[in-house]
């Protein structure tokens, strides 16, 4: 083959090749071809109406809670049309403190184990999958007592006049102990004997979960720290 017709077969060859541009190239629109503008058909009755929002199960519909408290001393509450879009984790709280006679400051509630804030609605901490019947823990701080719902109010005995004794005024004897002067001596457990108590140690460990928000952590902590006190006590 000759070098002509070499060149012809290969021009040929490369001819049905689309052609490569580079990356700069630009081209003039106004070679474009002529083309009809697409438009979009018209809806036949306007534009549809927008479908109307589901109504929430919280909002039409109520649910029973129950708050158990940690320690089985203190009575379990349960409380039936709580709307949880509208009742807050202060409101329970009320609501405890009202029916045990235990001030609103020592309850802390509790959302599986975990502290909640007051603030905070019902709705926004068990969400939409709670369910119908939830449980809220209580722990009562700084060992306050609780009343049960069927407990009456103890009257309060009459005030009496204070003795010279008790005003500190009786005769001082020159021979008497100098440490019972001014008053009966306190009474009630102190020191050691109160650490002993089961009190104590049930108190420390709300404590400590209030601190570190873990419930088998705690009980671990308060465990090591009462051992180690048996031992050096």
């Amino acid at each position: 083959m000759s070098e002509l017709a070499f060149c012809k077969t290969f021009l040929g060859a490369i001819d049905s090749r689309p052609v490569k541009l580079s990356s700069d190239y630009v081209s003039d629109p106004r070679t474009y071809p002529a083309t009809g503008v697409p438009i979009l058909p018209r809806l036949p009755q306007g534009h549809p109406q927008r479908p109307a929002p589901k109504a929430s199960q919280d909002a039409s519909s109520t649910i029973s809670i129950t708050l158990k408290p940690m320690k089985p001393s203190t009575p379990t509450l349960p409380l039936s049309a709580i709307d949880a879009s509208k009742t807050s984790v202060y409101d329970l709280k009320s609501q405890y403190a009202t029916a045990t006679s235990i001030p609103a400051a020592k309850i802390k509630i509790l959302y599986k184990k975990k502290p909640v804030t007051d603030s905070k609605l019902v709705s926004e901490i068990i969400g939409a999958d709670a369910g119908a019947d939830v449980e809220f823990g209580v722990m009562v701080m700084g060992g306050a007592a609780a009343a049960t719902p069927s407990e009456s109010p103890v009257a309060s005995p009459a005030a009496a006049a204070p003795s010279e004794s008790d005003k500190g005024l009786a005769a001082v004897d020159p021979g008497a102990d100098t440490a019972a002067v001014g008053g009966a001596a306190a009474v009630g457990p102190s020191g050691k004997e109160v650490v002993a108590t089961d009190e104590f140690w049930g108190d420390l460990n709300n404590f400590v979960l209030q601190r570190i928000k873990d419930e088998h952590e705690g009980e671990r902590l308060v465990g090591v720290f009462r051992k180690a006190w048996e031992s050096d006590r």
